[in-house]
């Protein structure tokens, strides 16, 4: 019986067994990790039904490599890097559809005062104008929850250029969004 706490590592072994638990392991897995990955999709792709595809995609992956064998060190890195390569390919291929930040808001069912959506379409623009590396590695940290050492994982950058990267991201959302605050 497969217990909703079970650590990734537990809930692979029981997959590679394929008894009567693999199913049930796959979807405390898919619990939870697909959240995370659809919003840090969605974040870099600017488009929702991108990033369902890139959870289903990067999913399958997670299940061919255990298919094959494959050991996990990190399991939400090995994810979270898996979904960050297939949003790449996808930018590459020019497949990306814009959107409207607010497509992609997931708070905007909580909060319908004015300002405050607002206010956060403006901080959500200004997180589409960061350059790209930058914007990346914020949303690995603001959206997925990321340690600097798990997007260092994730990105294959040494940590002072992540450092640098989030510095400098904070600083340009800073600057773009002062006067926004001070009117």
């Amino acid at each position: 019986m497969i217990d909703r706490s079970s650590s990734d590592r537990d809930l692979i072994d029981a997959m590679r067994v394929q008894g009567d638990d693999a199913e049930s392991a796959f979807r405390v897995l898919y619990d939870r990790h697909a959240g995370r990955i659809y919003l840090y999709a969605c974040k870099i792709l600017r488009s929702e039904s991108l990033g369902a595809d890139v959870v289903h995609d990067t999913l399958l992956k997670l299940l061919l490599a255990i298919r094959d064998g494959t050991e996990f060190e990190n399991v939400p890195a090995f994810l979270l890097r898996t979904a960050r390569n297939l949003c790449l390919n996808m930018r590459k291929r020019n497949q990306v559809v814009f959107v409207e930040p607010s497509d992609v808001d997931p708070a905007d069912h909580v909060n319908t005062d004015a300002e405050q959506r607002d206010l956060h379409e403006h901080v959500l623009r200004a997180i589409d104008l960061l350059p790209v590396l930058h914007r990346e590695a914020l949303i690995l940290q603001l959206y997925a929850g990321l340690s600097y050492a798990e997007i260092c994982e994730v990105t294959g950058e040494s940590l002072p250029v992540i450092r640098h990267r989030i510095s400098r991201a904070k600083q340009r959302l800073r600057n773009s969004l002062l006067p926004l605050i001070t009117e």
